[in-house]
């Protein structure tokens, strides 16, 4: 029989969570247009605005639609979460600036 104790002197580490930067895009799957003119699942790519870094260290990045719909199964999942909604419309996008 093992016995297990709780040490509450021992300092927990809590993930560090990057900022999203202009590169970041949506991890989330949507319906993508093809090359061939139909649609498939695929990357949504819409700029990054939540990043969730899950407790194995993973991180996902999601746009502001998709972190909202996300963001009660990511809470339940453990993940730290790092949302930048407030800057949208802030700063351009990446296809912006290449206009």
């Amino acid at each position: 029989m093992s016995i297990a104790t709780l040490n509450n002197d021992v300092d927990r580490a809590t993930p560090t969570v990057a900022p999203v930067t202009l590169a970041d895009r949506c991890d989330a799957s949507a319906v993508v247009g093809k090359p061939n003119g139909r649609t498939g699942r695929g990357a949504c790519g819409a700029q990054g605005f939540v990043r969730a870094v899950l407790p194995s260290g993973n991180d996902l990045i999601f746009c502001a639609h998709h972190g909202r719909e996300q963001e009660a199964a990511l809470a339940a999942a453990g993940a730290s979460i790092h949302e930048e909604t407030g800057t949208i419309n802030g700063r351009p996008s990446v296809a912006a600036n290449a206009l």
